[in-house]
Parts: structure tokens; sequence; C-alpha cells
């Protein structure tokens, strides 16, 4: 680690943990490490499960081996794992860092209710020859139960009474989705422990099913990841202990203003920061506190967005690799820009100590939110918008977005703001985004709304667009780039909606710091959800409105861009708005320092 200034209250803050036998509690699951409330105290007890789960799932290895030793005989090809957040983050992780071993079937994420990622998924598999995982810890998220639905009327078309045996589930027990399973004849129905919280399971059936599925040597995997709790235990000093060491650092930077923890990733562990960006984001984004995890990858070496007086640096490298030999380098020899900038370092031996870095994430996440002040183990704000989608279904939410022939000055009763159409877009600024004239293009809007930038704040691009198009990948980084030249701000994209299980705790429970930009075009594909009076579309809609309603509700400052057109021309047009594209970063004014007595307010207990 490099602390820098920073460094003396670290070893103060370990000290203090130490006296108090942090990680000895911990591994005792004391829930009186985060909370004085007897009633909080009850449910985090019930949410610690996780610390056991690499030796618990060793365990129940050879049952999930035989059941993929099934799959392989009855020759499926293909596994569509139809899960959210927590119940899919991990497994997409996994498929990207190593893929299938040879003889093992191909795995597919389906993590979103957008038409065209739903249809392209659908046409890259046989059915005949596909199995569909059907991931949830509560049995009753929507968009999963959306996809359950539209996928099992279709092998039931195909295979009749035999479609069970093309579906499995990863439930806890006694979930709705258990019953079905029971009900239905699935293949297989694992029963997660009920103690392990969503985020925090990664170790457990949710992510190493579909690992085993892969062909991961999960044996090895997890052996590692008991290794690794080990070296986190009461018996390793804290200043040698490789999770609380990382934990205290982010904690107490965080407090100092280094809010913004910016991950900068190996090429060999592809899209990791995924599963690190939802455990960070969900488990400490409350309370109006909250640490925002920015991912790097995209930039040449990471350096334009890691400096900054708000930010802190993390490295994730495999031992050996060019960048681990680069991110040493900038602890020892930090180049003029990373010098103030503190930077931590987490390595790998290989790519099978990933379920070590897992669980030195985990315990880490859990002592930063005692330091900072909040309980990393609920998500207070998650269901604001899932109440908002269920509202408007209720009452017939619209199929499409777009401008809609509203000729009106006024915006629509439930956006409230600033609204203007400019050709296909309508757009709208929340009222958190005061203007003295109304804008009249996509431009203006963009501008004002970056014009209420201030240090210490963060640009957040949130599109309802299928994250796994390539083409909408390429233009989703042109824009953020362009976004970070021209605010001189960190940013991160999201899309919806998995977003909304991840990084939506922390826009709506965080700090008010966030200026967002929702980004919904209307997707012409109409697919029908079996059971419901609703398609993809319109499920789509309704939780991006949702969303934004709840942005709104918590004085956020917003920019939502409807297009009536695809997805491409949508984040084009948007690409296109935005100012300074080939300038030099803007230095955003600083946040005026609160006076004495009205700072941020602290936590009744802290550690």
């Amino acid at each position: 680690m490099r602390l820098g200034a920073h460094a003396s209250e670290v070893g103060r803050r370990l000290a203090l943990l130490a006296a108090d036998r942090f990680i000895e509690r911990l591994y005792r699951s004391d829930p009186a490490l985060w909370t004085e409330d007897l009633t909080v105290r009850r449910v985090i007890r019930n949410r610690l499960g996780w610390l056991r789960a690499p030796e618990w799932m060793i365990g129940e290895l050879r049952a999930v081996e035989t059941f993929v030793a099934g799959v392989r005989q009855d020759g499926i090809r293909h596994v569509v794992l139809l899960g959210m957040g927590s119940s899919s983050l991990c497994a997409e992780v996994l498929r990207r860092v190593f893929g299938p071993a040879a003889g093992f079937p191909d795995l597919f994420v389906l993590d979103t209710t957008v038409p065209a990622a739903v249809r392209r998924v659908e046409q890259m598999i046989d059915p005949a020859r596909t199995l569909f995982l059907v991931s949830s810890k509560s049995g009753t998220t929507s968009e999963t139960a959306a996809l359950q639905a539209y996928f099992w009327a279709g092998m039931r078309r195909l295979r009749g009474p035999d479609a069970g045996r093309h579906f499995a589930v990863i439930t806890d027990p006694g979930t709705p989705l258990a019953e079905e399973a029971a009900t239905r004849g699935y293949r297989a129905a694992f029963h997660n422990p009920e103690d392990i919280g969503g985020r925090f399971s990664a170790l457990s059936y949710f992510g190493m099913v579909p690992a085993a599925l892969l062909g991961i040597d999960v044996n090895t995997l997890l052996r590692r990841a008991v290794a690794m709790r080990k070296r986190c235990g009461p018996s390793t000093p804290a200043s040698d202990n490789p999770g609380l060491a990382l934990g205290v650092a982010l904690g107490v930077l965080a407090d100092a203003g280094r809010d913004k923890v910016v991950i900068v990733a190996d090429r060999g562990l592809p899209d990791v920061v995924l599963w690190i960006e939802q455990l960070i984001a969900e488990s400490t984004g409350k309370d109006g506190r909250g640490l925002l995890p920015v991912a790097a990858n995209g930039d040449p070496v990471g350096r334009t967005v890691i400096a900054g007086s708000d930010r802190v640096g993390v490295g994730v490298a495999i031992a050996g690799s060019p960048e681990a030999r680069l991110f040493r380098s900038w602890i020892e020899t930090p180049p003029p820009a990373l010098r103030r900038t503190p930077f931590l370092l987490v390595t790998l031996g290989d790519r099978l100590d990933i379920g070590a870095m897992m669980l030195q994430w985990e315990i880490a996440t859990a002592v930063a939110g005692a330091v900072i002040g909040v309980n990393p183990f609920d998500e207070p704000n998650v269901v604001e918008s899932k109440k908002n989608t269920e509202a408007l279904l209720a009452a017939g939410a619209p199929e499409g977005s777009g401008p809609g022939g509203d000729d009106s000055d006024g915006p629509p009763a439930r956006l409230p703001g600033t609204v203007l159409t400019d050709g296909h877009i309508r757009a709208i600024l929340s009222p958190a985004v005061r203007v003295r004239k109304k804008p009249r293009r996509l431009a203006e809007a963009a501008l004002a709304l970056l014009g209420t930038a201030r240090r210490g704040d963060a640009l957040i691009l949130l599109a309802y667009v299928d994250a796994g198009d390539p083409v909408l990948k390429t233009i989703l980084d042109q824009t953020r780039a362009v976004l970070m030249r021209s605010s001189g701000l960190p940013v991160t994209v999201g899309c919806g909606p998995r977003y909304l299980h991840s990084t939506g705790q922390l826009h709506k429970g965080g700090p008010g710091t966030g200026l967002f930009i929702q980004v919904v075009p209307a997707d012409p594909l109409r697919m029908r959800v079996p059971g419901t009076t609703y398609d993809f579309e319109t499920l789509k809609q309704a939780q991006a409105l949702g969303d934004h309603q709840a942005l709104v509700a918590r004085h956020r400052r917003v920019l939502r861009v409807e297009f009536d057109g695809d997805a491409a021309a949508a984040l084009g047009a948007v690409l296109e708005s935005l100012p300074h594209r080939g300038g030099r970063a803007r230095r955003p004014p600083a946040r005026p320092r609160p006076r004495t007595g009205a700072a941020r307010r602290r936590p009744r207990r802290r550690t």
C-alpha cells in the first residue's frame, strides 16, 4: 500500500480494531460491530454465513459434480443463467476470466429485460441442448421470473412434459422458486444456506454451480479461499491481515474525502470489477455515505481517472503480469500525476486465487462498513425503484419512450422538471438541475447538468441497452471517455436494469454527489412475458421510469434522455451532444466546505 499522508491514521485505526478484537468478533458473527440496535443486530446475525461458505461448499461439491456430469452426459451444450445482481455477477466474471473448459457447455448470463438482449441470447443457443439455470435468493426477483416464464413457455412447446429436464434452480429453501422447481420437476434445485446474504454469496451455490458447469477446478478455488480465511483470521497481526488492512484503508480514506475507489484490473481478470463494484456499492452506499467504485479498465493505464483529491486507486493483478509490475511501480516510484493519490494493491498468484480474492474483498467491505459507520448487510433503498416499477406496471406503464407527439411546454405529471423535445429525443432535467432559460437542444441540457458539477462529484451514465452488444459497448466506452474529458470528474457506466441490483443502492442511499444521465431508447421488439399483461419492453421502460422517480425523489441531479429509435442511435445522440469532445478536462469548482457544526452526520457508533 502507498497511503501517503493517511498512513498514520490507517495505522492508528488498525491498532484500535486490533485492541477491540474486531476480527475475532467478526469470525464469531458478532453483529454489535456495526450497530447498537437490537433489531438490526438480529438481521445482521443472519447475514454472516458467508464467512463459513468456502468450507461448507467443499462439502457440497460431490452433489454438484454429479449434477454437472449428468448435464454433460445428456448432451447439453449451452447453459443460460437467468439471474440478477449477486445471483449472476460472480458467474459472469468467472465466464469471462476462465471460459468453458474443453467438453463443458458454454455459459450465457442473461441479467436484463432489454428485449434485444433476450433475443440475442435466444438466437445463440440450441434450445434442445440448453439448460436454463434460474438463480434467485428470494425466489421472487421480477426480472428473473419474467425470463424464466418466457423460456419455460418455449421449452414446454418444444419438449412438452420433459421441459423440466432443461431447468435447474439456485435459491433459498422454501422460496416460491423452490416450490415451482419441485412442482414442475426441474432437473435439480440447489438450496443455499439462508444466512448467506446475496452479494456475499459468490463462494456458495450461486457462484460455484456455474463455475462447475464451466469446468473450473472448483475444489482448488475453494481451498484457496479457505486459506485466505485463515490468513485474515484473528491469529494474523492486524497490519499483515489482508482483509482487515484493505478494509481499514478504504474506510479511513473515505472518511478523509477519498470515497471514489478507482479499480484497475489485470487483463487476465477481465471485468472482475463488475463483481467488486456490486459488493462495495450496495454494501456501503447508504445513510448519505458510501464508497463509489469506478472501473478504470478502459483507460490506457488508468492514470487519468485515478488522479484526484477525492480518489484512491486499487490495482487487482496476477503476480508476474505486466499490470502487476506496473502497479508495483506506482507504489514504489509513482509518476507525478499519482504521487498524491493513495494506491492499494491486491495480488493473485494465478486465476484460481479468484475465490481467495473474493473472500478478501468481502472481509474488507465488512470492515470498511464499520469504519465509515454503516450496516454493510442491508440494502434499504433498492426496494424504492422496485415498488415504483410495480406501481407503473399495475397502472399500465407506457410501452415505449420517445417524444410521442407531446407538444406541451410542461413535463408529464410523473416526470417533474424541465422537458425539451429535440427531433427523436425527449430530454428531462430533474428539478435539482435549475436552469434560467429552458434548453432547446439536448446539448444545452447536457451543459446544464454538467454546469452543476463540483469537486467531489461523479458522473453516472445509466443506459438501458444490451450490455453484451460489442457495438454498444464501444459507444459506451467512447461516451465515458468524453464525459471524463469534458467534466474532469470520475465517470461510471451502468447498464439497466442490471445496475438496479448493484450500484443502484449507492445512487439513492449514498452521498448526493452524483450527476446522472439516464438513456432509455425504445426497443421495437415486442416479446410478451407469459402470464402477464406486458412485454419485456414495457417492463424495461417501467424499470427505467421507476428508478428515475426514485432518483428525483432523492433530489438527485438527473438528465433523462428518451429516444424514439434504436440503442446505438440513442447513445450516439448523447455522445454527439456532449461538450469539449477534444479538449482538456474542465476543472470543476470546489464544493463549499460545511461550516463548523454543519459537517455531514456521523453515525452514533463508530469503530
